[in-house]
């Protein structure tokens, strides 16, 4: 399962989406 690898890409948008 990858699951794991498409919440890390969930939490790095939301970083990234929170700093702009």
């Amino acid at each position: 399962s990858v699951s794991w690898v498409k919440g890390e890409t969930v939490v790095k948008e939301t970083a990234r989406i929170a700093v702009l």
